[in-house]
């Protein structure tokens, strides 16, 4: 298991964190001595009206073990059956042994899960949470780091690691949650199921993929290669075409239809416009001196393409007609346009300079000088981060100032904030494509990875400096994601939530609301799949007791293989490897060699003090590092 750091800024976090589950905690036992008093709830096998709110549960049709199942919350007044929207409930499942079974419907019983569940208690978690969402780092090699936020901020939850082959450029969540990562070094993009943490599929892509792109309305990812882009399914990676554009660096943009698409040709100083629908080339339109980045504007309709080597800013519509072109500095390197598509932010690290381009005039209408290297931007609902490369500070920029300061002949409104001791471009990293700033679910607050500081920062906004930090184990987070899995309102009064299925047996679907408070906890049953087969499963332990092992000393480690439902030892295992990470970041891998006893033995001297992390693999039984149980090893 991961082993949480502190560090000071967290330690406030924290603090907040205890208080504010300390407040849930005294609503959830509010009133609990009285509960005898309190009127039986109405209440059928999927509905409960209790306090003047009705709630209702409604589940997929397929309830079998595996089986990827939505669960449905509707929350109405009783009184006049309108939906309460903009609600916060949270939910978990819950297996029932049998003493729980005789007592499912107890109020009191229901009340200490939620408490229990709320509180954080490690030694009774629920079987699935319907409110988890998951913090994901790209990281300098070939892993991906997958850390629980909702164990308590201040230091590092590590639920697993994701190994690829080669080191990821760029990564893209689809609506299925399908995580898609191109992987230059090896000429493959991964789609890795972030339902068990696993690579479904490597697939081979012409030359070196990098940035990629989702099409709107169409289960379609398209990754830029050297000479074009290659289109894939986003289900399941078929290869659906490869489309030759040109030569040069490349960026990609849709019209907000998707039946458009757009991709620069920096060496051809050229955009090739695609139809999307018959994925085939339609023009090819001269734009500018090395075109580098591009961006769509809803509101305006257009496509705005920023030049580096000229400075220019020019605008097509959807024929690849030219509408405008402004004049910036040359330098330019990024745009991104506000979440209202009204402003774009053009960002050139070169002159250390921030224009301010409006769609609706064409024109650039403000502009602030942004030090050290302003090379990223990333939007919250009220905020705009400004990335400095060469700064361990961010620059923000209030959205709702912008409008107001252009009309008042006012600078930009500017502020800053502090993530970490060291500029991001001290890390080992030349950095990635990706975003290293990702706003946090249902709350005004963000995720800033700070390479050279191995850490991701959790900051609200408004406030003078991050609240917390999750440490990344020695792994330098080039791109931060957040994947959400929590309840959310899909339609007034429905709150939705999908999650694979434990093992069959009886649950409990546990329910708390805060405001309007109510806590009630459905039966259900897991039914099982005749057709699934049984997994195999594998527990490695190390034979003895765990050691403390010493820095630079030869080790000799012995593991044993066992069949976790038999407990049968495993032997003539023939590619058995083993996979250590340690805090610095190194990686160290091994070939294991099967022992008289059984056991499968490594020989190797640890380079530095600090956690190892030791991860296993072996195809002959089907078993790959992110399947396999993880060891946590101590060297002094």
């Amino acid at each position: 298991m991961g082993h949480a750091i502190l560090s000071k800024p967290a330690c406030a976090h924290k603090r907040w964190h205890q208080a504010l589950t300390g407040l849930m905690l005294g609503a959830v036992f509010a009133g609990s001595a009285g509960a005898a008093s309190v009127p039986e709830a109405d209440t059928t096998a999927n509905q409960v009206v209790k306090d003047g709110v009705s709630l209702q549960l409604d589940l997929s049709q397929s309830m079998q073990e595996g089986a990827e199942a939505r669960f449905t919350l509707s929350l109405r007044d009783a009184a006049s059956a309108n939906p309460i929207r903009n609600a916060r409930p949270i939910a978990w499942v819950d297996g029932l042994d049998g003493q729980t079974r005789a007592n499912e419907n107890s109020e009191q019983a229901c009340r200490r899960k939620v408490a229990t569940f709320i509180g954080g208690d490690l030694l009774h978690t629920p079987a699935l949470s319907l409110n988890a969402y998951y913090v994901l780092a790209l990281n300098e090699d070939n892993s991906i780091s997958v850390i629980n936020p909702q164990t308590g901020f201040g230091g590092s939850k590590l639920l697993t690691m994701v190994i690829l082959k080669g080191v990821g450029q760029d990564w893209l969540l689809t609506p299925e949650q399908n995580l898609w990562v191109s992987q230059p070094q090896v000429h493959e993009v991964a789609l890795v199921d972030t339902r068990n943490w696993q690579v479904r599929t490597h697939v081979p892509v012409p030359g070196h993929p990098g940035q990629m792109a989702l099409r709107p309305g169409a289960q379609q990812v398209w990754v830029l290669t050297d000479d074009g882009v290659t289109v894939l399914s986003s289900s399941n990676g078929q290869l659906l075409a490869n489309i030759k554009t040109g030569q040069g660096s490349h960026a990609i943009a849709f019209s907000d239809d998707g039946k458009g698409a757009f991709v620069s040709n920096g060496a051809d100083n050229n955009i090739s416009l695609i139809d999307a629908g018959s994925l085939k080339k339609t023009i090819d339109i001269a734009s500018g001196s090395k075109p580098v980045a591009m961006a769509w504007s809803s509101k305006a309709q257009l496509l705005y393409v920023v030049h580096e080597a000229d400075g220019q800013v020019v605008a097509f519509d959807t024929a690849g007609k030219q509408a405008a072109s402004i004049k910036a500095l040359p330098g330019i390197s990024t745009i991104r346009l506000t979440p209202d598509g009204r402003y774009g932010f053009i960002l050139n690290p070169q002159k250390n300079k921030l224009d301010l381009l409006d769609a609706a005039t064409n024109q650039i209408v403000q502009g602030a000088d942004i030090a050290h290297g302003p090379d990223q931007v990333t939007f919250s609902d009220r905020m705009a981060y400004i990335r400095r490369r060469h700064s361990e500070i961010m620059q923000l920029v209030p959205l709702d100032a912008i409008a107001h300061n252009i009309q008042a002949g006012q600078p930009l409104a500017l502020a800053s904030v502090s993530y970490g001791q060291k500029a991001p471009d001290q890390g080992r990293s030349t950095g990635s494509l990706a975003d290293t700033v990702v706003m946090v679910p249902n709350g005004a607050a963000a995720l800033l990875a700070n390479p050279a500081d191995r850490t991701i920062y959790y900051y609200q906004e408004g406030m003078s400096a991050p609240a917390g930090s999750f440490r990344n184990y020695g792994h330098e987070p080039r791109a931060v994601l957040v994947l959400d899995h929590s309840l959310q309102e899909r339609q007034p009064g429905l709150y939705q939530a999908s999650a694979r299925l434990p093992k069959a047996g009886n649950y409990q679907v546990v329910f708390y609301l805060d405001s309007p408070r109510m806590l009630h906890c459905f039966p259900i049953t897991v039914q099982t799949d005749p057709s699934r087969p049984p997994a195999t499963r594998y527990a490695v332990t190390l034979a003895g007791t765990t050691p403390t092992l010493s820095k630079g000393e030869n080790q000799n480690l012995q593991f044993a293989i066992r069949d976790a439902v038999s407990g049968h030892i495993q032997t003539g295992i023939p590619d058995l490897q083993v996979l250590l990470f340690n805090t610095t970041g190194a990686q160290l891998q091994f070939d294991a060699h099967e022992q008289k006893n059984g056991d499968y033995a490594i020989s190797f001297a640890p380079p530095v003090s600090g956690y190892y992390y030791v991860y296993f693999q072996a195809a002959s039984l089907g078993m790959s590092w992110n399947q396999s149980a993880r060891l946590v090893l101590t060297v002094k």
